[in-house]
C-alpha cells in the first residue's frame, strides 16, 4: 500500500471512540469532581492521589482544562511537608497514611498531560514547587539497585522493596518532572541521574524485583507485565518482545474480553485493558491496540461511565455498582492515542526520555565509534 493510501485507509477507518461518546465520558467525569477540585472514586468514596490526577488528566484529554487544573490545585493544598501524599482519603479524612513514592511523582505526569494539552506556562510555573517537592521526595528514596522504595510509613520509615509496577510508573513521572523543569528553565541534574538508574534497571536487569520480599509475589497483578513499556523505560523490540510473549498473553489475557487485573482471578477491568492498549500503542503495536480496545465498548454505561470489570465467562460486575473517574480516564486516554489527531496523542509514545541521555555517554559512543571509521 503506498504512503497516500494508507493516510487515506486511517481516515476512512472507523474511530476507537464516537466522538460523542469521548465527550459525554468527559462531562461524566466531570460530573463526579467536587467543588474543592477533588475526584473521589465515588460519591463520599475512597480517594487516591494517583486516581485523582489520572482523572484529571481525562479532564484535560477532553479539553476540560479548568477543571483539571483545580484537581491539581486540590493536590497542592493537601500534599505533606515531605512532598508525598496519604495513600487514601475517605471524604477528606485520612484512612492510611503510608506514602506511595509512585503516588507523589504522578501529579509530574498530570502537570506534564496538562501542559501537553493545552500550554499554559503560568499554571505551570504555579505548580512547579508542588512537582518540585514530590519529585525530591522519590528521588530520596531511590535503592542502591536503582529502583525506587514502594512506600514511607506514617513514621517516616521506607518500605525497602521496589516494585516494578510502581518504579516503572515514577520512570514516567520522572520523564515528565525532568521536562517541565527544562521548560521552565530550572534543570534539576539529579533527576536525570536518577531516571538515568532506574531506566536501566527496568531495561536491564527487571529480575531484581523478583527478589523482593512481599506479600504479593511479582507477576501477580498484570500491571507487572506492561508497566515498564508504558512508563516508557522499555521502548522497540524489547517492549514488543515482552508484550508479545506468550507466557504473560496466556496468563492475562482472555482474547474478545480484556486483560485481567490478577493472574489468580477470572476479573477483566477496563483500566487495565486500556492501559495495556496504551503500551501496545507505545511499543508500536497499533493494530494489536486497537482489536484491545474494542473489547471494552460492552462496559460502556448509558452515561458515558464504565463498570471498574467483570469476571469471565460469568460475566458478573465487580466490584459490583462500581465506575470510577479513573477508569473512565483510562478509555479517554487509551482512544485518544488510538485516534492520533490531538496534541497528547504522542504523550505515552515520547515517555522513553530519550532527549536526557547525558553528554558523556554520547562521547563515549563517538569515542569508541572513531577508530573504525579511520
Amino acid at each position: 500500500m503506498s504512503t497516500h493510501h494508507a493516510h487515506h485507509a486511517h481516515h476512512l477507518r472507523r474511530p476507537a471512540m464516537r466522538r460523542e461518546h469521548f465527550e459525554q465520558t468527559a462531562l461524566w467525569i466531570a460530573s463526579r469532581q467536587e467543588a474543592d477540585g477533588l475526584l473521589p472514586w465515588a460519591r463520599d468514596g475512597k480517594m487516591d492521589p494517583w486516581d485523582h490526577a489520572h482523572a484529571a488528566m481525562g479532564l484535560a484529554a477532553s479539553g476540560c482544562h479548568e477543571a483539571a487544573q483545580q484537581a491539581l490545585r486540590w493536590l497542592a493544598r493537601h500534599q505533606e511537608r515531605d512532598g508525598g501524599w496519604p495513600m487514601e482519603l475517605r471524604g477528606r479524612e485520612i484512612v492510611e497514611s503510608t506514602r506511595q513514592t509512585n503516588h507523589a511523582a504522578y501529579i509530574a505526569t498530570a502537570a506534564w498531560y496538562l501542559q501537553t494539552a493545552e500550554p499554559d506556562i503560568l499554571f505551570l510555573a504555579e505548580i512547579w514547587p508542588v512537582v518540585k517537592r514530590a519529585i525530591d521526595f522519590v528521588v530520596a528514596h531511590q535503592l542502591p539497585c536503582g529502583g525506587i522504595a514502594w512506600a514511607v510509613t506514617a513514621d517516616g520509615r521506607p518500605w525497602q522493596a521496589p516494585l516494578v509496577t510502581g518504579s516503572s510508573s515514577v520512570h514516567g513521572s520522572l520523564v515528565c518532572a525532568i521536562r517541565i523543569a527544562e521548560r521552565l528553565g530550572r534543570p534539576q541534574p539529579a533527576w536525570v541521574v536518577a531516571r538515568e538508574r532506574l531506566a536501566d534497571l527496568l531495561c536491564n536487569d527487571i529480575g531484581r524485583f523478583d527478589k523482593v520480599d512481599l506479600a504479593e509475589p511479582v507477576g501477580r497483578h498484570s500491571m507487572d507485565w506492561y508497566y515498564p513499556i508504558l512508563g516508557g523505560a522499555l521502548r522497540g523490540a524489547a517492549a514488543r518482545a515482552r508484550l508479545q510473549a506468550p507466557e504473560h498473553v496466556d496468563l492475562y489475557v482472555e482474547e474478545g474480553v480484556g486483560c485481567r487485573c490478577v493472574a489468580d482471578q477470572p476479573w477483566y477491568t477496563v483500566a487495565e485493558t486500556c492501559e495495556l492498549v496504551l503500551a501496545l500503542d507505545a511499543a508500536g503495536l497499533e493494530s494489536r491496540a486497537r482489536q484491545v480496545f474494542s473489547w471494552v465498548h460492552p462496559l460502556r454505561t448509558p452515561e458515558g461511565g464504565y463498570w471498574t470489570g467483570v469476571t469471565h465467562p460469568a460475566r458478573e460486575l465487580y466490584p459490583e455498582g462500581e465506575q470510577t473517574p479513573w477508569t473512565a480516564a483510562t478509555v479517554m486516554l487509551a482512544a485518544d492515542v488510538l485516534e492520533g489527531r490531538s496534541p497528547t496523542a504522542n504523550f505515552f509514545r515520547e515517555l522513553a526520555g530519550d532527549e536526557f541521555v547525558r553528554e558523556s555517554a554520547v562521547v563515549d559512543v563517538v569515542e569508541v565509534a572513531a577508530p573504525a571509521e579511520a
